[in-house]
């Protein structure tokens, strides 16, 4: 594999361990998936591009705004949304699509930024790459340095402060048992609040690296949500170590498979690289639905193994049928 391909593999794979954290966390406290999530992330990218564009900021100069718009913007959607629908017992499905309609209406609000930013100041915000903004090193981008020591900064951060801080454990014990956490005198609406900003803050920087790595779009987030739930399904979405496994391995796999079928068959198979993360994720589903972290590796067997892979074939006979 060339240098490029290689770098562009590592970037990938820091923006979705970052995307599968904030996106498993969610899930881990409120129990629902948030398809708005990746929609911070577009929110993180235009807030990125603005900055830069129209205000002369170094794209890594934009990072901590774009972590603060975003968190709060996690706050507000928990407190305005999120609390009043839980405090009337609906059910969780109830806030699984209000946030698929969230998501919706964050990228019309985009669009219509995008339409405002081309009338008003004649500036297209489709398809823009900040890549010329960032620094070099012998000749390679600076964010394919950036990023993983990021990844790996924020993973160390978060482990000591889910396991050594005091409200770190109290997030874990409200994710494990709510009501048991209350009944101990943690303050579940301060842990349901940080939880938002963290996880929203987390979108708002992938968002930001994005444009550094990529020429983006106001919808790019609809491609980014497949590979996020791809690599927090896989890893299993009660666990962060598990969106953290789940995350490497989707890039890995995508990058990979793709490499080697546009080498074996030539390089219109790329177009259709996308599809990967699709059907990992549903051979994860039909396979071990609670990902590789629930798998009890010491219990595999030649008989787990066939039995797994009758259930797939049943699975796609299925859906086969139904056509």
């Amino acid at each position: 594999m060339s240098f490029a391909l290689v770098s562009n593999t590592v970037i990938n794979i820091s923006l979705l361990v970052i995307l599968c954290i904030g996106f498993t966390f969610t899930y881990m406290m409120e129990k629902f998936p948030n398809f708005a999530h990746t929609s911070y992330a577009s929110i993180g990218t235009v807030v990125a591009f603005y900055l830069v564009r129209f205000y002369g900021f170094s794209p890594y100069q934009t990072w901590p705004v774009a972590v603060l718009v975003c968190g709060l913007l996690g706050v507000l959607l928990y407190v305005c949304i999120v609390r009043p629908i839980k405090a009337q017992g609906t059910r969780e499905i109830t806030l699984t699509f209000t946030f698929y309609i969230m998501s919706h209406m964050i990228s019309m609000v985009l669009a219509i930024f995008s339409y405002w930013l081309l009338v008003s100041k004649g500036v297209q915000s489709s398809s823009f790459i900040l890549r010329k903004y960032d620094f070099r090193v012998n000749g390679l981008p600076g964010i394919g340095f950036v990023a993983p020591v990021t990844v790996l900064l924020i993973v160390a951060a978060l482990n000591v402060f889910l396991y050594v801080s005091k409200f770190g454990i109290a997030m874990r014990a409200t994710a494990e048992d709510e009501s048991l956490a209350a009944s101990l005198g943690v303050n579940i609406h301060r842990v349901h609040i940080a939880s938002w900003f963290l996880s929203g803050a987390l979108a708002g920087l992938a968002g930001a690296i994005i444009p550094l790595w990529i020429g983006t779009r106001i919808d790019y987030s609809d491609t980014l949500l497949v590979n996020v739930m791809a690599g927090s399904v896989l890893g299993g979405l009660s666990s962060i170590t598990g969106a953290i496994v789940g995350g490497v391995l989707v890039v890995s796999v995508k990058k990979s498979l793709a490499y080697a079928l546009m080498r074996a068959f030539g390089p219109w198979v790329g177009m259709y690289e996308e599809l990967i993360p699709i059907v990992l994720l549903f051979i994860v589903l039909a396979i071990e639905p609670n990902g590789i972290m629930a798998f009890k590796w010491r219990e595999v067997s030649v008989h787990g193994v066939k039995d797994s892979l009758r259930r797939l074939r049943e699975t796609l006979r299925n859906l086969l049928s139904l056509e």
